[in-house]
């Protein structure tokens, strides 16, 4: 019985390339959503609140706020979310920062 190494060398060329290719592939189409603190944010008018020098736009957002702790959930251009404390969300329009 001939001794035949446990790997070739064709094999230990193509791994690490092949293992790349499923890293990048495989984080490609993955998108990690950002968040952002919006403390004392406050209800100026209705699906129009105020965190600072922040207004942020929603629709058909009916939680009432006078001063609370929340998260805007940023996951691509234009596409936001308002997480409150009690884990129900806004879908947020408009993004605006004050001068």
């Amino acid at each position: 019985m001939a001794n035949l190494p446990a790997t070739d060398n064709l094999n230990m060329r193509t791994l690490p390339i092949l293992v790349l290719l499923v890293l990048i592939g495989g984080a490609a189409p993955t998108t990690a959503a950002d968040y952002y603190q919006l403390p004392n944010i406050k209800r100026i008018e209705p699906d129009l609140y105020r965190a600072g020098k922040v207004v942020i736009v929603t629709t058909a957002c009916g939680h009432l706020t006078i001063g609370e702790q929340a998260l805007l959930k940023y996951e691509g251009p234009g596409d936001y979310e308002i997480i409150w404390g009690d884990h129900s969300t806004c879908a947020v329009l408009r993004v605006l920062t004050l001068d």
